[in-house]
């Protein structure tokens, strides 16, 4: 994702703490998920991708990913990891490395940076639990 805009979205979330349509570029695809946004750059490669995630409540299942390995960078907020059944919390400045077939779920308020090694593939990901919002 390129600095300047890159930099804007951590702005823009400072102030409105939601994206829309609009607050993203040509190169970019914004997802709005019940509990999350998802904002992923069209140039994310096979072997990475780097995605930046608004969780407004928290992810929306449990899920582990049979290939990749997650990182999740917290660049604002805080909020709580579940990983493999036990709980992380995690605040802005945070690191959370998640590896292959480890079942996780994540809540709270935050802004990340999201990698991927390799990058999402549908048949890789595997959804254990759905979340309900209250």
């Amino acid at each position: 994702m390129e600095k300047t805009i890159f930099k804007k979205l951590i702005d823009l979330y400072k102030k409105e703490k939601k994206f829309t349509k609009q607050d993203v570029e040509e190169n970019m695809i914004l997802v709005n998920r019940d509990g999350f946004d998802l904002i992923i750059p069209k140039d994310n490669k096979e072997e990475h991708g780097c995605f930046l995630v608004n969780s407004v409540k928290g992810h929306d299942c449990y899920s582990y990913n049979s290939v990749s390995v997650h990182i999740y960078n917290i660049l604002e907020g805080e909020g709580e990891f579940i990983i493999n059944d036990k709980s992380i919390i995690v605040k802005k400045g945070d690191k959370i490395t998640i590896q292959p077939n480890e079942i996780f779920y994540y809540s709270g308020e935050m802004l990340m940076m999201f990698e991927m090694f390799p990058n999402f593939k549908e048949e890789n990901n595997h959804v254990v639990k759905k979340v309900t919002y209250i």
